[in-house]
């Protein structure tokens, strides 16, 4: 899913460019297939090395691990380009000691809009946040056999939002209440058995039909509900059919891009814009995206690859295809 994971990466980026297709913001709909690889992976590494309860501490760390050495780079780079290029702006006026120092903390960048993190110092990463929310509970969801009932519970969080009676956005597509069954459907493809696999037809179906009757106005249009539920609709399908494919190098390494792809192109465009104030044509856009997997590269083998090793030491037992050795590990 390496190929896959660096397109979503890349419909993140032109998304805040400015880029839409049909009128759907395609980082959106990125998001959503994230989140189900992210529920796919993260059942793989819990049954394979963290099955117990006794073991969900190591589980945390293996995930900090994961995502805390390329996100803190790229924050502190975001935080001088901002400072240096962009001054009294508004991410500018968000670098103070108690927002700087919960955005750190990486998980409140999941409720940002309730003024505790900053979304603007580095965007992108609420996502992140939304992940070390999921990474919290999965453990003991899978341990304890709960995941049937949380599915359930999320799906109805979902539709409230989706249909208008609770905050669209916030409950339909940022917090984890609302998502937490996108994160599911991946952790149901992940050794499906034949009711696994009814409940994630299921979802991709009703996904559909929401997005259609989104589309076709007989469902008022909110906050990217229509987004959501298209990711939904193609998510499932593109997880299952990718994660059957046989390792590639090739796939592997363009996987490996993604995320520094993920949290560096919104520096680049704060460092552009200290510069230069024009639109995004396709030869900008195009630039941009290039400078963006060329650091991406330089981050993952300097700052993200070293601790590999440490992450694999933590994990008893653990396999040469273990997930994340073999490109297909998730990050929002």
């Amino acid at each position: 899913m390496g190929v896959f994971r660096l397109l979503l990466a890349v419909l993140v980026a032109v998304s805040h460019m400015g880029v839409t297709f049909a009128g759907l913001n395609p980082g959106v709909v990125a998001v959503i297939s994230f989140l189900i690889i992210s529920g796919f992976v993260m059942t793989s590494l819990i049954e394979r090395n963290y099955s117990s309860t006794g073991n969900i501490p190591a589980f945390y760390l293996d995930r900090a691990l994961r995502l805390y050495p390329q996100f803190l780079f790229y924050f502190i780079v975001s935080c001088i380009v901002v400072h240096v290029l962009m001054p009294g702006s508004a991410p500018d006026l968000e670098l103070t000691v108690p927002r700087v120092a919960a955005s750190l903390s990486m998980m409140p960048l999941d409720f940002s809009m309730f003024g505790i993190s900053s979304v603007w110092i580095l965007p992108p990463a609420w996502s992140l946040g939304l992940e070390m929310c999921f990474y919290l509970v999965i453990p003991f969801l899978l341990i304890l056999k709960w995941r049937g009932a949380a599915f359930a519970l999320s799906v109805g969080v979902f539709l409230l939002a989706c249909f208008g009676y609770i905050n669209t956005d916030y409950y339909g597509y940022r917090l984890l209440p609302g998502v937490l069954f996108m994160f599911l459907c991946g952790s149901y493809l992940c050794k499906a058995n034949a009711r696994a696999i009814a409940v994630v037809i299921a979802t991709a179906i009703g996904a559909g039909l929401l997005f259609a009757a989104i589309m076709a106005g007989v469902i008022e249009r909110r906050p990217y509900n229509a987004e959501v539920t298209l990711g939904i609709a193609l998510g499932i399908p593109a997880v299952y059919w990718l994660s059957r494919l046989r390792y590639h190098w090739v796939d592997e390494f363009l996987g490996n891009l993604s995320y520094g792809v993920f949290l560096n192109h919104f520096v680049l465009i704060y460092a552009l814009h200290g510069f230069w104030s024009g639109t995004y044509d396709t030869a900008i856009i195009l630039l941009l995206l290039l400078v963006a997997f060329s650091v991406s590269g330089l981050t993952y083998y300097c700052i993200e690859r070293p601790g590999l090793k440490l992450r694999h030491r933590l994990r008893s037992g653990v396999r040469p295809d273990a997930a994340d050795a073999r490109g297909t590990e998730a990050f929002v």
